[in-house]
Protein backbone atom coordinates (compact mmCIF):
# COMPACT_ATOMS: atom_id res chain seq x y z
CA UNK A 1 0.00 0.00 0.00
CA UNK A 2 1.19 3.42 -0.86
CA UNK A 3 1.52 6.38 2.00
CA UNK A 4 -0.83 8.67 1.80
CA UNK A 5 -0.08 12.22 0.93
CA UNK A 6 0.03 15.10 3.89
CA UNK A 7 -2.73 17.30 3.06
CA UNK A 8 -1.80 20.60 2.24
CA UNK A 9 -2.41 23.77 4.50
CA UNK A 10 -4.40 26.82 3.79
CA UNK A 11 -1.46 28.27 3.33
CA UNK A 12 -0.44 25.85 0.94
CA UNK A 13 -3.90 25.97 -0.87
CA UNK A 14 -3.52 29.64 -1.32
CA UNK A 15 0.04 29.79 -2.83
CA UNK A 16 -1.05 26.87 -5.17
CA UNK A 17 -4.17 29.29 -6.02
CA UNK A 18 -1.84 32.69 -6.62
CA UNK A 19 0.79 30.60 -8.84
CA UNK A 20 -1.71 29.09 -11.30
CA UNK A 21 -3.46 32.74 -11.56
CA UNK A 22 -0.08 33.98 -12.14
CA UNK A 23 0.66 31.53 -14.81
CA UNK A 24 -2.87 32.11 -16.11
CA UNK A 25 -2.31 35.84 -15.70
CA UNK A 26 -6.63 36.24 -15.00
CA UNK A 27 -8.82 33.87 -14.13
CA UNK A 28 -12.54 33.84 -15.56
CA UNK A 29 -13.47 30.38 -14.80
CA UNK A 30 -13.15 29.55 -11.61
CA UNK A 31 -13.67 25.86 -12.48
CA UNK A 32 -10.60 26.07 -14.24
CA UNK A 33 -8.85 27.09 -11.98
CA UNK A 34 -10.64 25.03 -9.33
CA UNK A 35 -9.29 22.16 -11.36
CA UNK A 36 -5.87 23.52 -11.88
CA UNK A 37 -5.85 23.50 -7.93
CA UNK A 38 -7.43 20.56 -6.77
CA UNK A 39 -9.66 21.91 -4.79
CA UNK A 40 -13.40 21.65 -4.86
CA UNK A 41 -15.19 24.74 -6.44
CA UNK A 42 -17.06 26.04 -3.17
CA UNK A 43 -14.00 25.82 -1.09
CA UNK A 44 -12.11 27.96 -3.84
CA UNK A 45 -14.43 30.27 -3.77
CA UNK A 46 -14.10 30.61 -0.01
CA UNK A 47 -10.27 30.30 -0.20
CA UNK A 48 -10.67 33.68 -2.70
CA UNK A 49 -12.56 35.66 -0.56
CA UNK A 50 -9.84 35.18 2.34
CA UNK A 51 -7.42 36.15 -0.50
CA UNK A 52 -9.50 38.80 -1.69
CA UNK A 53 -9.76 40.15 2.70
CA UNK A 54 -5.65 40.01 2.97
CA UNK A 55 -5.06 41.79 -0.10
CA UNK A 56 -3.81 38.87 -2.89
CA UNK A 57 -6.59 39.02 -5.38
CA UNK A 58 -8.78 40.76 -7.02
CA UNK A 59 -11.50 39.03 -7.74
CA UNK A 60 -13.91 41.25 -10.17
CA UNK A 61 -17.12 40.24 -11.75
CA UNK A 62 -17.18 39.73 -15.37
CA UNK A 63 -13.33 39.87 -15.02
CA UNK A 64 -12.55 37.32 -13.27
CA UNK A 65 -9.54 36.66 -10.75
CA UNK A 66 -6.63 38.04 -11.01
CA UNK A 67 -3.42 38.80 -8.39
CA UNK A 68 -3.21 42.24 -6.94
CA UNK A 69 0.46 43.80 -6.91
CA UNK A 70 0.99 42.83 -3.27
CA UNK A 71 0.01 39.45 -4.26
CA UNK A 72 2.68 39.61 -7.40
CA UNK A 73 5.36 40.87 -4.85
CA UNK A 74 4.67 37.70 -2.73
CA UNK A 75 5.13 36.01 -6.27
CA UNK A 76 8.38 38.17 -6.79
CA UNK A 77 9.88 38.10 -3.47
CA UNK A 78 9.51 33.93 -3.60
CA UNK A 79 11.26 33.74 -6.91
CA UNK A 80 8.04 31.47 -7.90
CA UNK A 81 9.37 29.71 -5.25
CA UNK A 82 5.87 27.32 -3.67
CA UNK A 83 7.60 26.59 -0.11
CA UNK A 84 8.98 29.90 0.05
CA UNK A 85 5.70 31.83 -1.09
CA UNK A 86 3.55 29.84 1.73
CA UNK A 87 6.13 31.03 4.20
CA UNK A 88 5.71 34.01 3.31
CA UNK A 89 1.94 34.26 3.20
CA UNK A 90 2.19 32.72 6.83
CA UNK A 91 3.32 35.50 7.83
CA UNK A 92 1.32 37.90 6.52
CA UNK A 93 -1.80 35.83 7.91
CA UNK A 94 -0.12 35.80 11.26
CA UNK A 95 0.20 39.51 11.19
CA UNK A 96 -3.60 39.97 9.90
CA UNK A 97 -4.55 37.73 12.93
CA UNK A 98 -2.90 39.50 15.18
CA UNK A 99 -4.32 42.88 13.97
CA UNK A 100 -7.63 41.83 13.86
CA UNK A 101 -7.63 40.71 17.01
Amino acid sequence: MMPRKKPRSRVEIYADIMLAIDRMGTCDRLSRLAMMVGVPYDRLLRYLNEMKRLGLVRWEPYHGVYLTSDGMDYIINAQGNRDRLAINLASLIQGSVRTSA
